[in-house]
């Protein structure tokens, strides 16, 4: 059987949609305040070894060598993962100058596949919002998501909603046994609730956990299942769906809808606060149903700072670092896009627009270009060109306008349109005398 190959090219409709995504993506950055960053292709290994940011899953799949002539033999990797990195870079640059920072990132990631169906190489969007601990950063970085999916067409996305550290404080208030926590956790992943009832030491340890693995879509369910959590050893956890009752009430003010699903634990050593995924249908599993995942990560950062500073540092002379952030899985979205229900987007021949320079003069260009600026704001691809198209190529695109001043009241005319007519244009961009 000849094996897939392992490169993970672009061909052109995909580049154009990726753009499409990265432009949507920055656009919400630039609206929250988040600044871009790029960190290095290649970094130090024990950044993503030491702090425990990677699965042992993907820890084995690094692409990792000795870089015998850069950094005196020190073993290195091709970048894994961005979160590390991210957390690297801050630490290196901006912690001493101010602890709060929004970055963003548009990268490309890489690990070894060892079937013929699993890609190599991969590209991320993504945010993390470092030092602030307040709950409407969790909300903003949601709803940023949220709203990028919407502007590339994903109208009918599944957000789930966890809280690893709620679980967590469950598992440890009812074990003491390692291996039957392990136990527990693994059965919760799975939604085995035979061993989940099997592993359960009391009657009140079923009826919480049963409950808690409800999944529901609204605060109301978090409220109901905080009455089943009296006591003076709940009172942690009481606190810990307090800001999850929060964080949902106002995402239903955002009318941003979601459903809750405690089964979905993300990494509960990681993982210190919300943990959220959006997803193309709905279901648990396969991952190449992931379009976007994140969460609160309020350790990670200050274990950096320690790492990088030798372990030298007392934990106290450095305080937890606050940090939230997501990333958008830009395969698993270019593979979606061809789904028309999921897409609700225009075909590709509407969408491309044709913008044709009949009489090459430095007016009649800036016309042109304005005109593709406005249709690209719009969600269109166009392109200029000093070449007629032929009649029968007009049906390859969605309209084309043959711009010139000399010849045209308007500075244009419609050549040909499959949907959108010249009074529209004249509505959205106005007339183009002036111009």
């Amino acid at each position: 059987m000849k094996q897939k190959s392992l490169r993970n090219d672009l061909k052109f409709d995909d580049n154009l949609f990726f753009r499409k995504l990265e432009n949507a993506f920055l656009k919400q950055c630039r609206y929250f305040g988040y600044q871009e960053i790029k960190t290095s292709t290649i970094e130090p290994l024990h950044i993503f070894t030491s702090l425990g940011t990677l699965s042992d899953a993907k820890l084995k799949r690094m692409y990792s060598f000795i870089d015998w002539d850069g950094w005196s033999g020190e073993r290195v990797v091709l970048k894994p993962d961005s979160t590390a990195c991210v957390a690297r870079f801050y630490s290196d640059h901006l912690y001493a100058e101010n602890p709060k920072q929004k970055l963003c990132y548009v990268e490309n990631h890489f690990e070894w596949a060892d079937s013929g169906d699993v890609l190599s190489e991969r590209w991320q969007c993504g945010i993390e919002n470092i030092g602030n601990k307040k709950m409407k950063t969790d909300i903003e970085v949601i709803y940023m998501a949220y709203k990028v999916l919407q502007e590339i067409g994903f109208n009918d996305v599944h957000l789930y909603l966890s809280y690893p550290a709620y679980i967590k404080a469950l598992i440890d208030i009812f074990h003491t046994q390692e291996q039957d926590k392990k136990e527990l956790e693994a059965a919760i992943k799975n939604s085995d609730t035979e061993r989940i009832k099997a592993i359960c030491n009391t009657d009140k340890e079923k009826e919480i956990l049963e409950n808690s693995l409800l999944a529901d879509g609204s605060a109301g369910h978090l409220k109901n299942l905080k009455t089943l959590l009296q006591g003076a050893e709940f009172k942690k956890i009481r606190s810990l769906l307090d800001n999850f009752i929060r964080l949902c009430e106002l995402l239903d003010k955002l009318k941003c809808p979601y459903k809750i699903d405690f089964s979905r634990l993300g990494d509960l050593k990681y993982y210190t606060g919300i943990w959220f995924q959006f997803r193309s249908r709905p279901t648990k599993k396969p991952d190449r149903d992931i379009l976007c995942a994140g969460g609160r990560y309020d350790n990670l950062i200050a274990d950096m700072i320690r790492l990088l500073n030798g372990n030298k540092q007392d934990p106290t002379t450095v305080p937890p670092v606050p940090a939230v952030g997501f990333a958008f899985y830009v395969r698993n979205i270019l593979n979606e896009r061809h789904i028309s229900e999921h897409t609700g987007a225009l075909s590709n021949n509407l969408q491309n627009i044709n913008i044709y320079i009949c009489n090459i003069s430095a007016r009649n260009v800036e016309t042109g270009q304005w005109l593709s600026d406005e249709f690209l704001r719009l969600g269109f691809t166009p392109r200029i060109t000093f070449s007629k198209v032929k009649r029968e190529q007009y049906e390859s695109f969605g309209l084309v306008i043959e711009v010139d001043h000399e010849s045209f009241n308007d500075g244009y005319q419609i050549l040909f349109s499959q949907k959108i007519g010249k009074p529209l244009l004249v509505n959205l961009f106005g007339g183009l005398n002036g111009r």
